[in-house]
């Protein structure tokens, strides 16, 4: 098996404040102004032009990736009445821009006074005082555990040396983080990518007991002493298995939607890394699944998210007229309430995705914020069109009442806060915060700020947190109207929604778990290093982060568990101590001290629990295991072929645990089948050009047939019953048949096809199917012989990658990349339906039994899993794969 470190995603940058006051007084002269095009400082600009009549000089930044990249700068010479719309009041409402590339644009009317407009890097920032407060943040990890530290410090963002950093330093990190300081460690060198070279060096020399609240009360040279590069920054790895509490979650959508979790007493905080296909725009947290759900407005999508940023879910795709607005959570009844601005409706959706209803839908003009009392089951929400209000209505529709509809202008945040029984809502317009009771009387101004630009509002204890869009902090008001404050360092873009989440406080009545969520079916255990199948490395998952086992303790017991997990079962399991298999240096040791009975079905259920991340061991005792490859006890299975990481893994359906399939030879690996009579796997590998086959445990690897250059073989399935092998070559555009061996190869059919890619059987019949994706994209079948050929469909499909035969109900499933779609029709093409879609798609692979579908999506990092009838969308297994192709599935007795 190969050895390999979880996919890291460079996320690198630098937050820059934008700050100058833009002077109207026009001058007769022509302005002389630095110009540059993008470039890392704009205190480093040197050259001078000259402007034309009518023009000034401006300053304008923009990241060069959504998420955390380079912030670069451009300079120059601009129309004066391009500044004065700039600069002036905005038109009509100002709606919530999302995704915003450029976040500093500023014009000003004195010759060369444009270097320093946006935020320059270098001698333009503020000297730093010794007694400013001091944050954290981590960037550059694939989860929200990892990253390179970033401290703020007098008002900007700079990185920490690595000299001398290690465990203790990190302990410090993630407890400002929130997260357990147990089994922290630190990283050294660009493990998670450098900050950009102009960005400040902060901290050298670090020197903590590993017991200090702040980075800053650790010894260390002094605040921007050092002697180090950026290929010397320091990062820490922290425990995944921490508290999810004293959270303030935010959602900046001028970065693009990043969802960040910040902690509720220190203000540091950490983006949670997602996939970058979704952009989310309003959120919620329930915390008794542990999950986020979300609007992904260009996507169309109801979604929901893992905490940690993994196990991504659609609840529903809607309509291309829909523009998402605020949603909300009801832990209770278990329901998503939505505002669709596009639509002008109001709806609900149960949060397994079933049951959507549409609340409100008639005279309706912008809806906007939701806010929701459970108990009584009514439902309030904003309306911010061409007359402005707040209204409720039972969860049902009716009862429907106008609470407030004079002096609004642009309602964007509500809330209710439970403890008190009211209302608070935020306005853009008005530049007001106010409250009032759920029936609309006793209305109350709060707030007024008139540089405000409200947006969000969320109630706790005695104070309301809050979103300015004119601010890059947030904000914090006591409920009185007194004590109004910035939160946190700034570095935030346009913080469009804010949640405020503390065990035990909000809506009464919900039981929320642990604070320390231990979830099962998020915990994954897999075989790494050397060895075959049956044997390796172990490394556990946990709230998406892998870590070893030590071995102190470990016996067969243990051993038993892990196999077991893995589908092996139990009999015979073999512990294996001191990093037998080899070891992963870069990963956190979660677990140590192990102890199971052995008859345990998850290692989660041994009596470690509540002690993750704690341990006093070093990776030289990394445990491992060795399990009974036993061909006639396996358990149930799913193999995947991984293009990226150039592996085939069998995967456990029950557990989602997995390891790989050593081949002495793989490229990219794309078809792949089962034959569970000899127990042989094979599959196609198109840089190989080859046919091959090999054991399940690895062994007996065969090339079955050499193709030639042109050649691609992406599709293949097996006639168990007549031991036939066909496949689909689109590089030479043909459908071939052959025996189990390679022999006897003759073509099905080779004409008129363009880009043939899945093919499937009806084996009772000898009916071959087939899916072309080519100009004229259709999908085929042919008696084996390649007679009584027909076109089954050729509409409404633009990659139709997967197809597959369910003899169980005589019918063929289609997954289609280009329409993002999974349909079902029947063998004749008739009665052709669509049972699930997700615009963010790209389907691969598709398998059935007599339950569910199982498909591989290019997109996301895994398996997913769906009823026939399309719903009850499933990760199976962590998303720790690359990009999954053809899948295979084996039952026993199947």
């Amino acid at each position: 098996m190969t050895m390999r470190q979880s996919s890291i995603i460079l996320l690198a940058g630098l937050f820059i404040s934008c700050s100058a006051s833009i002077s109207r007084d026009k001058k007769a002269a022509l302005q002389t102004c630095y110009e540059c095009s993008n470039i890392a400082d704009p205190a480093q600009c040197s050259r001078v032009v000259t402007c034309q009549a009518n023009e000034v000089c401006y300053t304008q930044s923009h990241t060069t990736s959504l998420i955390f990249q380079s912030t670069v700068y451009s300079m120059g010479c601009r129309p004066s009445a391009v500044c004065d719309a700039l600069s002036g009041a905005a038109v009509g409402k100002r709606r919530n821009v999302r995704a915003l590339d450029t976040h500093c644009n500023k014009c000003c009317r004195t010759n060369n006074c444009n270097s320093r407009l946006c935020g320059a890097t270098g001698t333009t920032n503020p000297t730093a005082a010794t007694t400013s407060p001091t944050y954290v943040r981590l960037l550059g990890g694939s989860n929200a555990y990892e990253g390179r530290v970033e401290v703020f410090h007098g008002g900007i963002w700079g990185s920490i040396c690595d000299d001398g950093w290690g465990g203790n330093e990190a302990q410090v990190v993630c407890g400002m983080l929130g997260y357990s300081r147990s089994g922290s460690g630190g990283a050294q060198g660009t493990l998670f990518g450098g900050a950009p070279q102009y960005a400040k060096i902060f901290m050298d020399e670090v020197n903590c007991t590993g017991t200090e609240a702040s980075i800053d009360l650790c010894h260390f040279n002094g605040w921007g002493v050092h002697d180090c590069g950026h290929n010397e920054d320091a990062g820490v790895i922290c425990n995944s298995a921490s508290r999810e509490d004293n959270i303030i979650f935010l959602l900046d959508t001028g970065l693009g939607g990043v969802i960040f979790r910040m902690d509720l007493n220190t203000q540091s905080y950490v983006p949670i890394p997602m996939n970058n296909l979704y952009t989310p725009t309003a959120f919620d947290y329930d915390a008794t699944d542990g999950r986020i759900y979300f609007v992904d407005y260009k996507l169309k999508q109801l979604m929901s998210v893992h905490f940690s940023g993994t196990d991504v879910r659609e609840l529903k795709q809607l309509d291309s007229n829909a523009d998402l607005e605020k949603i909300q959570v009801d832990p209770i009844n278990r329901k998503l309430f939505y505002a669709d601005t596009g639509n002008n409706l109001i709806a609900s959706i149960n949060l397994d995705g079933s049951g959507y209803q549409i609340i409100v839908n008639q005279s309706l003009d912008e809806p906007r914020d939701l806010a929701l009392v459970p108990a009584t089951q009514m439902i309030y929400w904003t309306d911010w069109g061409s007359s402005p209000k707040i209204e409720r209505a039972n969860y049902a529709g009716g009862s429907r009442q106008t609470l407030a509809s004079t002096n609004l202008k642009w309602p964007n945040g509500l809330a209710y806060d439970y403890t008190e029984n009211r209302l608070y809502f935020v306005d853009a317009g008005t530049h007001k915060i106010e409250a009032m009771q759920p029936d609309g009387s006793s209305r109350t101004v709060i707030l007024t700020d008139p540089a405000a630009h409200f947006f969000a509002v969320s109630p706790y204890q005695q104070y309301l947190y809050y979103t300015d869009w004119n601010r890059e902090t947030v904000m914090r008001v006591n409920k009185d109207g007194s004590g109004q404050i910035q939160i946190g360092p700034r570095g935030f873009r346009q913080l469009a929604d804010i949640k405020v989440h503390k065990y035990g406080y909000g809506i009464p009545g919900v039981v929320t778990p642990s604070p320390i969520i231990v979830d099962e079916s998020h915990i994954f255990v897999r075989l790494v290093g050397r060895g075959y199948s049956n044997e390796g490395l172990v490394e556990v998952y946990i709230n998406g982060e892998w870590g070893t086992i030590c071995d102190d303790m470990w016996d067969d017991r243990e051993a038993k568990v892990v196999c077991e997990m893995m589908g092996f079962g139990k009999t015979g399991a073999k512990a294996v101590s001191r990093a037998y298999y080899g070891t992963d240096s870069s990963i956190i040791i979660f677990l140590d001290d192990v102890n199971c009975t052995g008859e345990e079905s998850h290692i989660a259920q041994c009596t470690h629990i509540g002690d993750w991340g704690v341990h006093n061991c070093g990776h030289n005792e990394d445990a491992g295991v060795n399990c009974t490859f036993d061909l006639n006890t396996i358990r149930d299975f799913v193999l995947v072929a991984d293009s990226y990481i150039q592996e085939i893994y069998r995967m456990d359906l029950e557990t989602g645990s997995y390891s790989a399939i050593p081949q002495s030879a793989v490229r990219t690996p794309i078809a792949i089948d089962y034959d569970p009579l000899a127990h042989i796997v094979y599959y196609t590998d198109v840089v190989l050009h080859m046919i091959k086959s090999t054991k399940l445990d690895g062994t007996n690897e065969k090339i079955l047939r050499r193709l030639n250059s042109a050649a691609v073989p992406d599709g293949l399935t097996l006639d168990l019953q007549n031991r036939l092998i066909f496949y689909t070559d689109t590089g030479n555009d043909v459908i071939v048949k052959m025996g189990m061996d390679g022999s006897n190869a003759v073509n099905v059919t080779n004409t008129n096809l363009d880009e043939p890619r899945s093919v499937t059987l009806d084996v009772a019949n000898r009916i071959v199917f087939w899916t072309d994706w080519g100009v004229h994209p259709k999908i085929e079948k042919s008696n084996y012989d390649g007679t009584n050929r027909q076109t089954l469909i050729d509409s409404g499909l633009k990659y139709p990658n997967g197809l597959v035969y369910d003899g169980s109900t005589n019918k063929l499933y289609l997954c289609d990349a280009g329409t993002n779609k999974i349909e079902v029709m029947d063998t004749n093409g008739q009665n052709r339906k669509m049972i699930f879609q997700d615009a963010g798609a790209h389907f691969f692979g598709i398998d059935v039994d007599s339950q569910y579908l199982y498909v591989s999506d290019w997109t996301k990092d895994g398996v997913v899993r769906l009823n026939k009838d399309g719903s009850g969308e499933t990760p199976v297994g962590p998303p720790s794969f690359g990009k999954l192709n053809g899948i295979a599935l084996y039952h026993q007795g199947g």
